[in-house]
């Protein structure tokens, strides 16, 4: 079966106008190729707020936009991608989606100094200047005439400078009225997400809720194991819950959803069921209507150490259960627990958590490692 894109870019071509535009910005005005159109170069960066590549270059596309504050150089951002497009483990990077509040949320976060528009609507804009993926740059000279178009530069996800600028390169010589001596790149980065897209996010969400869900009734010992990490690079999601707790059934589907978010890390939720034994079949059909499966991605974590599941019943000694999972347990439900490599602690809450606190906790580790390779190991 030969599987389509419902639409293929093709970008801007050097020497042709830039596409004009009206677009929403996150500091509350609409901005026009007008807006821009006394600068000697003009840099459209087509970016967003969950791909990998693009987070790890909104620091260097600051700095590029204050390589040139004094000069007669004028840059925009524009997100493109619909959220609509978007299942939950293509934002494992982030704890943010693609619509327009969390571009506020994210721009004051790393602190844009550029426009930061938003085409996420009607797509137009991208489609019109043919962004590939994210980020790409387009540049154009005085008469808003293209004359580099492709990646910012050869840093892809690493974090501060870069050997190469070819963005940096293109708007130097505009300015001195050189030649440009690299005019097109292929911007590397996670493709746009069009609308035209959702139909398969759809799918992506059914196959979710028909992964097994199953239980196993199990002592302190194995689940101090498991809290310990031990030999293990990736984060462990501990959540300490029963179904006759308020707090911890309304937050559930969060936890299920972060599980879910970060299914592609190597990451795994491991909730705890504190309910009695007799119990089983309550605690299972909960689960199983909050579809709380494993991602496929999961169980080859689950076949290194031969298990079943990731979901578990606590029979035995609550006193003993604290001593091997966390000392710090007060005993109150629901507890968290964020667990590094090799037992670390990242993140420990005693009641419900705040989905987007324990996010960035995630997050942070992710990236960490990111930049450290070698903790991966």
């Amino acid at each position: 079966m030969t599987t389509t894109l419902a639409y293929q870019p093709t970008p801007l071509t050097e020497g042709e106008k830039a596409p004009d535009f009206t677009l929403p910005g996150v500091d509350g005005k609409k901005y026009s190729l007008k807006d821009f159109s006394d600068a000697k170069a003009f840099a459209v960066i087509f970016t967003t707020n969950h791909c990998p590549d693009a987070i790890a270059s909104h620091g260097r596309m600051i700095a590029l936009v204050n390589h040139f504050k004094d000069k007669s150089v004028k840059f925009v951002a524009i997100n493109s991608n619909s959220p609509e497009g978007l299942h939950l483990p293509e934002l494992g990077w982030t704890v943010y989606d693609d619509g327009f509040e969390d571009m506020k949320l994210i721009a004051k976060d790393q602190g844009f100094n550029l426009p930061y528009l938003y085409d996420g609507e009607t797509q137009q804009v991208a489609k019109a200047y043919g962004a590939v993926a994210t980020p790409h740059v387009f540049i154009f000279d005085h008469e808003q005439k293209l004359r580099y178009n492709g990646r910012m530069d050869d840093g892809r996800r690493k974090i501060g400078p870069t050997q190469k600028n070819e963005a940096r390169d293109a708007i130097e010589a505009i300015l001195a009225g050189k030649t440009i001596e690299v005019v097109k790149t292929r911007p590397v980065g996670c493709s746009t997400k069009w609308k035209e897209k959702a139909g398969m996010v759809a799918k992506e969400d059914q196959k979710w809720k028909e992964n097994p869900v199953s239980l196993e009734v199990t002592d302190a010992e194995t689940l101090g194991k498991l809290a310990s990490n031990k030999g293990r690079s990736g984060m462990r999601l501990i959540n300490l819950w029963s179904t006759y707790c308020g707090p911890c059934v309304t937050e559930f589907p969060d936890l299920v959803n972060i599980y879910r978010q970060y299914s592609w890390q190597e990451f795994e939720f491991i909730p705890i069921s504190l309910d009695p034994k007799s119990d089983t079949e309550k605690v299972t059909k909960f689960l199983q209507d909050h579809h709380c499966g494993l991602a496929k991605t999961t169980k080859r974590f689950l076949d290194q150490e031969k298990r079943t599941t990731n979901n578990y019943l606590f029979d035995g000694d609550t006193e003993e259960l604290a001593k091997k999972v966390d000392p710090e347990w007060d005993g109150s439900l629901p507890y968290t627990l964020l667990v590094g490599p090799n037992g670390k602690i990242l993140f420990r809450h005693s009641g419900a958590i705040e989905p987007l606190v324990l996010k960035k906790k995630i997050v942070a580790e992710i990236w960490r490692q990111e930049a450290e390779p070698s903790s991966k190991k």
